[in-house]
């Protein structure tokens, strides 16, 4: 009896859970609002983006692309849209997978190098290409927010990329003239290039040619964990550069873009997030095997 008094406790309807999501999918929209509005207010100035509160009005925008995508997971928990379009794309095969990945990033370099060109002034076109990558970000980030929700390290791995965010900005923001002495940024993207590379190669070789499935779940752990230090240190620099576009933007002579601006902190920002994700759940994993 107490067995089953605990299963009908633990168990909910799905009408419940519906209702949930429903709930927080009207706030997120109502949150999505209340940003879109308060840019509306800071980021302009008799109609004209203005250069006052660069740092708010930039992180504002970080905080609509994160909601953004939250918005995005939950349409997909709640009509499992963007579900039916990953499991084609992995139904298909390997080939088919690496493929579709290729021609995703392609995608999202080639969107990033549009917002970098495009005008500011041109809002349309600048918040457009913002909202495109934002949403093509969301939707990769389902398949790791679904691992988190396996292993329930969702929660945590949100509260220590928080921290992550806040330290790491203020020490770029305020001392980052002290820390980067020189231009790392250049040795780091080749280093993400090479974890990439090194990433395509791992899951060729360990489809095809290694059995034992700790071996890709530990060399996968390693690439998240170096993935994540250079994040960190992208994301340092990058506060550091927030720091000094703010000083040299002036009404009159410059044009603020905080589309681009907000894009190169959030990419980021979800990276470290993701990472964190793929850590913990690894972390938590072999817990339970040892176990």
């Amino acid at each position: 009896m107490a067995s089953s008094n605990n299963s009908r406790g633990s168990f909910k309807p799905k009408s419940i859970e519906n209702s949930n999501v429903l709930l927080k999918l009207f706030c997120c929209l109502v949150i999505i609002v209340l940003i879109c509005i308060t840019i509306g207010h800071y980021a302009f100035k008799n109609g004209v983006l203005t250069c006052d509160h660069y740092v708010f009005n930039t992180y504002l925008y970080i905080i609509l692309a994160i909601m953004l995508m939250f918005l995005i997971v939950l349409i997909n928990d709640q009509f499992g849209i963007f579900n039916t379009l990953l499991e084609k794309i992995v139904s298909n095969g390997l080939f088919v997978g690496l493929i579709a990945i290729l021609l995703i990033l392609g995608l999202i370099i080639l969107l990033t190098y549009a917002l970098h060109k495009v005008d500011p002034k041109n809002l349309l076109a600048s918040n457009g290409i913002w909202l495109s990558l934002v949403t093509i970000i969301g939707i990769l980030m389902i398949s790791t927010i679904q691992l988190g929700r396996m292993t329930d390290v969702v929660g945590l791995a949100g509260i220590l990329t928080v921290v992550i965010v806040i330290v790491v900005g203020l020490l770029g923001y305020y001392m980052g003239d002290k820390i980067i002495t020189f231009d790392w940024d250049y040795y780091l993207r080749i280093a993400l290039i090479g974890i990439i590379i090194l990433s395509f190669i791992g899951l060729f070789i360990g489809l095809y040619f290694i059995r034992d499935p700790n071996i890709i779940i530990t060399f996968f752990y390693i690439i998240s964990i170096l993935s994540l230090i250079i994040f960190i240190l992208l994301l340092l620099s990058n506060h550091k550069k927030l720091k000094e576009n703010s000083e040299k933007c002036i009404d009159g002579k410059v044009v603020p873009n905080y589309p681009l601006e907000s894009w190169n902190l959030v990419i980021k920002i979800v990276n470290i997030f993701a990472d964190l994700i793929r850590i913990l759940a690894v972390r938590k994993m072999r817990g339970r095997i040892g176990k």
